[in-house]
């Protein structure tokens, strides 16, 4: 025991039957209690009913134990007037110890008077360890008498030692949106014969290609719960011929397609919302620049200089006498025949039962506020919640809920640095307080996750109030045990 005090108050204690345990007057504490990480003992020891005799002493021990370890404090040490000088005496001659070492007090008692005219406080702390947790404070009681003789008494259970207060962290559920909008997008690469703007499935890539976008309506129409609000349909076209051909025949080909989805799924064309692109120089441009050819610069220097497109065409195929404009034809404007498809569409709101399939078989359509939710309704240690908090932070990256959820699995699993990475993407949510404190405490910042604490519950957390009621209970040894027996 590296600290522990008596406080003897107006009279002198007797008897080894004695020793009651009781709080301190006016503090509350019980006998034993955590304090950060220290376990503490606090004693108010009274008189018992057998006296001790002149030539008696009797050492008591407060011993913390769970059965198979034991951690001893300073014991106190209770010796009668003669015993007294003969020990003294002892020393003197022989050198022997009147003392057990480390004792923390001797109380001589000099009469018999003395036996109910003083109460003993003792006040000691050791280091807490995780074995403590449900052990008890016993007193261990050793009496010697006359000639040396010894008997140790039966030890007085006191208390058992409380077991640690986990830390509360938080789990974040969001409002639910006003209106769920979502929307799923694919780009096809759809070919058309040069020139042409008639669709033909048998054409090329095109069997392909149009299945995707085929897979893709036949899943949102056969969902009852989805409603479709508008279906993009934006078309691109290759450089080659006049851009005002090109103009007319981009739209041509976006009507082609939408007039496909039209017949085969009767989508009402008010449903469509349409654009074209009809020279996809952007696109033209980001294939040059990562590209080998020998002449790069200097069409790259045409696209960035010539506005006209019909002449920036035509500088393109003047640069080699056509040698990087065929390989371009070839090559590159094929892919730039393309459409993109989105479709947006609106959701219903989902029950925690009908959340818990799709977070499985279609995680898109559940709002943050659903998975959340969801995660809410498993066990704090669950491998569920893990699995859901992490599809969470997958599908809404940037929210502060679910970075905060993310941050709370991360704690559960010990792992701090993660944590503090989430953590510090949503530091201006004051609802992650509570959470920032639970790891300023794993830390060891124990003043700065009082404060954290504090901010939390003054804003209306209960996780936060609790942290703060068992403050110096708080124990997170089992964090990281646990994720890894149920959450990886």
């Amino acid at each position: 025991m590296k600290r522990n005090r008596i406080y003897r108050t107006s009279c002198l204690l007797a008897g080894y039957m004695l020793l009651s345990a009781a709080a301190l007057a006016g503090e509350g504490n019980p006998p034993v209690f955590r304090k950060g990480d220290r376990l503490c003992v606090e004693l108010t020891l009274g008189t018992g009913e057998t006296e001790l005799s002149a030539n008696e002493q009797l050492i008591v021990t407060p011993v913390i134990t769970d059965g198979k370890n034991r951690m001893t404090l300073a014991p106190v040490v209770f010796t009668g007037r003669i015993r007294q000088k003969v020990d003294e005496r002892r020393e003197r001659l022989y050198g022997t110890p009147a003392l057990p070492e480390g004792a923390a007090d001797n109380i001589v008692l000099r009469n018999r008077k003395q036996a109910s005219e003083e109460t003993l406080i003792y006040v000691g702390d050791v280091p807490y360890e995780p074995w403590m947790a449900g052990g008890d404070l016993v007193l261990q009681r050793d009496l010697t008498g006359c000639a040396g003789h010894s008997a140790s008494l039966s030890p007085l259970l006191l208390a058992r030692i409380p077991a640690p207060v986990r830390p509360q962290l938080t789990l974040l559920v969001p409002a639910e949106e006003p209106v769920k909008r979502r929307s799923e997008q694919i780009t096809a690469v759809v070919h058309f014969p040069q020139g042409r703007s008639v669709l033909l499935r048998g054409f090329a890539d095109n069997g392909r290609q149009l299945q995707r976008i085929d897979s893709l309506t036949a899943r949102l129409q056969e969902n009852d719960g989805l409603t479709i609000e508008k279906i993009y349909l934006k078309g691109y076209a290759s450089p080659e011929d006049t851009y005002a051909f090109n103009t007319k025949l981009s739209a041509n080909r976006v009507a082609s397609i939408r007039n496909y989805l039209h017949e085969r799924f009767a989508i009402p064309e008010s449903d469509f919302a349409t654009a074209t692109v009809p020279e996809d120089w952007d696109s033209l441009r980001r294939w040059i620049v990562v590209s080998d050819l020998p002449v790069r610069d200097e069409v790259l220097a045409v696209i960035d200089e010539v506005s006209d497109p019909d002449a920036r065409d035509a500088a393109i195929w003047k640069i080699d006498n056509g040698k990087t404009y065929l390989r371009l034809l070839h090559e590159v404007y094929p892919q730039l025949r393309r459409v993109d498809y989105r479709v947006e569409y609106l959701l219903p709101a989902f029950t925690t039962e009908q959340s818990r399939r799709l977070i499985e078989s279609g995680p898109g359509q559940l709002s943050l506020a659903e998975m959340c939710r969801l995660a809410a309704s498993y066990p704090e240690d669950s491998p569920e919640r893990a699995s859901v908090c992490a599809v969470a932070s997958a599908y809404y990256p940037d929210d502060p809920c679910a970075c905060n959820n993310s941050a709370m699995l991360a704690l559960r699993q010990g792992d701090t640095q993660t944590a503090r990475h989430y953590l510090s993407r949503c530091a201006d949510d004051p609802r992650s307080l509570n959470n920032l404190g639970v790891l300023c405490l794993m830390e060891g910042d124990r003043e700065k996750a009082r404060h954290c604490f504090t901010l939390a519950a003054d804003r209306g957390s209960a996780d936060a109030a609790y942290n703060l009621a068992h403050f110096d209970e708080l124990s997170y040894e089992d964090f990281g045990q646990r994720s890894s027996e149920n959450l990886l």
